[in-house]
């Protein structure tokens, strides 16, 4: 399928309604940003939508998830309720570069009319319509210039869902992918009145107690190579049943390694069940990561990426290591 360009899926939107939306399985800041902002200008242009989720991530992100009744997303269960979806004829998946990234709601690919909204450079463009622009730092960042395609002003909810998505997949515009252009986003939004301040500080808040013992007990077993370019944390499963901890709280651990002085390349290994391995890779300046995570059956993009990996732990993590130095 051709990349094709932002006006055709403004043009699209205009002239059709009835749609599903839906981000990735283990949604970022930038998955639940960018559905929820997509969910916010089709309510501007009159259109009738749906959010599909993975998992209720309605307390975890409810900063957005305030703006809705509970008619307005369908959570993902044992079953999918096929009458409630088959009423809507398109599907925009935004953030997801492959199928599988859909989990149990891939198969909306083949019985709807899938408009494929993404920033990964490997997405696989599996959509009726793909925009794909891996220069932009988040998808935040795409649904924010399909607004102003469609002369729509990207204030109160739908500015503020933007800028949430923008601020977590750059880390507050601390992230190399932090272009002049993302900053004179914010910047906009911030003059519409969305409160940028909020939101980081929501982005940036501990969700419990737990997550701060969690933490400490993953700083204790943060390691270094030899030459200090790499640094990973990790967390076994028996360290994680001590905690006895919500597993969707298990996030974000991979910045602190990363953000050592002189790190290169950060990681973090989390095996959230025996045998299998969470791994986030994080670099800053040269080092491709996504290289790595495809290796071990993942992807991302080069400053940001992932995997997950069935093995043993240990073994898992010294095989991670060594493909890493390679590149360091």
């Amino acid at each position: 399928m051709k990349n094709n360009q932002l006006k055709s899926i403004s043009d699209y939107i205009k002239d059709n309604n009835d749609y599903l939306i839906i981000g990735h399985i283990d949604p970022d800041g930038d998955a639940v940003g960018s559905i929820m902002a997509y969910k916010f200008l089709l309510d501007r242009l009159g259109k009738n939508s749906l959010l599909l989720l993975h998992s209720d991530i309605t307390e975890e992100y409810n900063i957005l998830f305030n703006y809705l009744t509970d008619e307005e997303y369908y959570i993902y269960e044992k079953n999918i309720n096929n009458e409630k979806l088959d009423k809507y004829e398109n599907a925009i998946v935004l953030d997801t570069a492959t199928v599988d990234r859909l989990g149990d709601y891939k198969n909306i690919i083949n019985t709807h009319y899938v408009i494929n909204i993404d920033h990964h450079y490997d997405n696989t463009k599996y959509g009726n319509l793909n925009y794909i622009n891996s220069n932009d730092p988040a998808v935040g960042k795409i649904v924010f210039d399909i607004a102003k395609t469609l002369n729509l002003k990207p204030d109160g909810k739908l500015g503020t869902a933007i800028a949430l998505a923008v601020l977590a997949d750059t880390g507050s515009l601390k992230y190399p992918n932090s272009n002049s252009d993302t900053f004179r986003l914010i910047a906009d939004l911030k003059e519409l009145g969305v409160d940028i301040v909020e939101i980081n500080r929501f982005l940036q808040s501990y969700p419990s107690l737990n997550y701060l013992k969690m933490l400490s007990k993953g700083l204790k077993n943060i390691k270094m190579s030899e030459d200090k370019k790499i640094a990973w944390l990790s967390l076994s499963k028996k360290e994680i049943d001590e905690l006895n901890i919500n597993e969707k709280e298990i996030k974000n651990l991979v910045n602190y390694p990363r953000d050592i002085r002189g790190v290169e390349v950060g990681i973090s290994f989390v095996e959230r069940k025996k045998d299998f391995v969470d791994i986030s890779l994080r670099s800053h300046n040269y080092v491709d990561v996504s290289k790595t995570a495809h290796k071990f059956g993942g992807g991302g993009h080069p400053r940001a990426s992932g995997a997950k990996v069935e093995g043993d732990f240990k073994k898992v993590i010294k095989e991670v290591i060594s493909e890493v130095k390679s590149y360091v």
